[in-house]
């Protein structure tokens, strides 16, 4: 549908969303105040006063930006195949007296 002079915009983005320009300004002010989020995380983790759920949150924040997140992966076994049961036999043994 042309645009048609007078009317509602009509989608796209929304006012105030931020944009790229907005986020590379937060690294930049990052950068001159000399804070490293992470650093900071890795602080709060080995502090005495953490407690031991504070810790994991922010390994498990750290461990986002360090280390791949693995794909589940789903195994398959095909019980269509002729299998032959194993038989045991318990045979009673001959005692020395």
């Amino acid at each position: 549908m042309p645009f048609e002079q007078g009317h509602k915009k009509i989608g796209g983005r929304k006012k105030g969303t931020p944009n790229k320009v907005s986020l590379i300004r937060a690294d930049e002010l990052l950068l001159e105040l000399g804070i490293n989020p992470i650093k900071k995380l890795i602080e709060i983790a080995e502090s005495d006063e953490t407690s031991i759920d504070q810790r994991i949150n922010c390994y498990k924040e750290i461990a986002k930006y360090t280390y791949p997140k693995l794909k589940t992966q789903d195994l398959w076994v095909n019980t269509d195949e002729n299998i032959n049961p194993t038989i045991i036999k318990l045979v009673a043994g001959i005692g020395q007296t």
